[in-house]
């Protein structure tokens, strides 16, 4: 089954891919599409992630956008202000403080690319709601 669905992936057949995943479980095939993500280390797994994302509108897809761009494909040139783009979607759809907490991994890279005002904004929310948070106690603002 990966295998078919990596070639249809790789041949730019999303709307087949997707039909094959209709059948599976989300997570079996956000799982499968990390798989092929590390294997091709190719950008067709991005490409149709953001395929399933304007399909569906669905968060899943959407922090699975996130997470290939920092895992897999972290040596492609703007992965990172790719990924902060979707964690701040993320955090528009829901505003918890795992999605508050990714804002704030971008501020603690070497790039920082969230500023310092807008991590002590973020932070300061954070510390309402869990005022013993570890991401921001660790942080330097």
């Amino acid at each position: 089954m990966i295998e078919k669905l990596k070639m249809k992936l790789l041949q730019g057949k999303y709307e087949e891919a997707a039909k094959m995943c209709q059948s599976i479980d989300k997570m079996s095939v956000r799982d499968m599409i990390l798989n092929i993500a590390y294997d091709t280390e190719s950008i067709c797994t991005y490409s149709f992630v953001q395929y399933l994302i304007k399909k569906t509108q669905d968060t899943i897809w959407i922090e699975l956008a996130l997470n290939i761009m920092l895992n897999p494909l972290c040596f492609v040139e703007g992965a990172y202000s790719v990924a902060l783009f979707h964690a701040r979607e993320l955090l528009l759809n829901t505003k918890s403080i795992e999605n508050m907490e990714r804002i704030l991994f971008f501020y603690d890279i070497p790039e920082k690319l969230v500023d310092k005002e807008e991590a002590e904004i973020i932070a300061k929310e954070i510390l309402k709601i869990e005022p013993d948070n570890k991401v921001v106690m660790a942080l330097k603002l």
